[in-house]
């Protein structure tokens, strides 16, 4: 027992001294825990895609078009607008004829188009995507005829809509999806119903047996739009109406693009009239009555010489910007204008707009209807 006590007394006074040197700690240590730092997460930065979209009016590769083209070459009618329309996200333009080398003339319509089948690749090198056929000039020479064309188009890596092989084709949608956006374009024309000759009654709407047009239906439309709005972002609706060479769309039109908006459609473009008309901005949705002419051989009267190019941005769940260009066809051949012609097109195009409601801000050579900003601060346009 006292070895076993000494063994105790000297361990006590080793823990005791090296106490004393700082070695160990008798209480442990008393200062504070220090809690470890968390290392800051990082935020993946959210990138919202944006897309463009540019559409115009009435495109002919027909008559005086096809001997330019013939002349000239393929890329003749485009030249001068190739660059910008290339540059969009989708491309959209009406085709006021037929390309096709088959088929008949429909009797007694006095003015018939078909263009040369090989013309389809000035279409394809512009970029376009969409072409609506829903017009008054698509059946000019039959069925055959536009059963080709519709077949040239497709084969171009370019959807027509609004014309088909029976009234459900022509109603069907085309849609876009680009970036994850998804665009849903219709197309309809208020002449379908129309009769050139008693000898051969060919109306131009398609049915259930027979190729044709969508036939302008507010309430067929109406049904079409219902069935497609919540599975896309956008959807636009080209209408082939009005009366030809005037500047202010008629009142039954302005009251079928309202019902169609209040419907879900989104944007509304529309051609027939050859000169351009104005825009309106109703609730969320943008109308262009008129685009006017792109591509024509029109060259009676100034105003089938002018149209107009309108300019999208989108995101997923807004417009951000819409933006005319002044158009001038010079010899069929389309180029944004400049100067003195471009402030006459686009001034002419606020003065219609303010009387339809909408003020426009004319500014380095366009016609602003929505600016990135306004969308950005939510203001109450589109």
């Amino acid at each position: 027992m006292k070895k076993n006590g000494k063994i105790l007394v000297s361990l006590i006074m080793m823990v005791f001294l090296l106490s004393l040197t700082g070695c160990i700690s008798l209480v442990g240590d008393m200062s504070p825990i220090k809690e470890e730092e968390e290392t800051p997460v990082a935020v993946p930065e959210v990138i919202v895609p944006e897309i463009s979209l540019i559409g115009v009016g009435d495109v002919m590769l027909a008559r005086k078009l096809d001997r330019l083209i013939s002349r000239h070459g393929m890329e003749y009618p485009f030249q001068q607008t190739r660059e910008l329309l290339a540059s969009a996200d989708i491309a959209f333009a009406n085709l006021e004829s037929p390309l096709s080398d088959q088929g008949k003339k429909i009797e007694g319509k006095g003015i018939w188009f078909r263009g040369n089948p090989k013309n389809v690749q000035a279409l394809s090198q512009a970029g376009f995507d969409v072409i609506s056929v829903a017009n008054n000039h698509a059946l000019d020479y039959d069925s055959p005829a536009f059963l080709q064309t519709l077949e040239i188009l497709q084969g171009a890596g370019i959807k027509p809509v609004g014309g088909g092989k029976d009234i459900e084709q022509a109603r069907s949608p085309v849609i876009m999806d680009v970036q994850g956006i998804k665009v849903a374009f219709l197309a309809y024309s208020e002449m379908a119903d129309m009769i050139w000759s008693a000898k051969h009654p060919r109306k131009l709407k398609a049915t259930e047996d027979m190729p044709g047009i969508a036939p302008l239906v507010v309430e067929q439309i109406e049904e079409d739009v219902e069935q497609i709005k919540n599975e896309v972002d956008y959807v636009m609706v080209s209408l082939h109406w009005g009366e030809e060479y005037q500047y202010l769309p008629q009142s039954y039109q302005q009251e079928i693009a309202h019902q169609l908006i209040d419907a879900g459609v989104d944007v509304v473009l529309g051609h027939h009239p050859h000169c351009l008309q104005g825009v309106e901005l109703y609730h969320q949705g943008l109308i262009a009555y008129s685009l006017g002419n792109f591509v024509f051989d029109q060259n009676q009267m100034e105003k089938t010489k002018q149209g107009l190019l309108l300019h999208l941005k989108l995101d997923p769940t807004k417009i951000l910007s819409a933006e005319l260009l002044p158009i001038y066809i010079n010899d069929g051949q389309p180029v944004v204008a400049q100067g003195e012609m471009a402030h006459e097109i686009l001034q002419r195009t606020c003065d219609v707009s303010e009387k339809l409601g909408t003020k426009l801000d004319l500014k380095e050579g366009k016609a602003v209807i929505m600016s990135q900003v306004e969308a950005q601060e939510g203001g109450d346009t589109l």
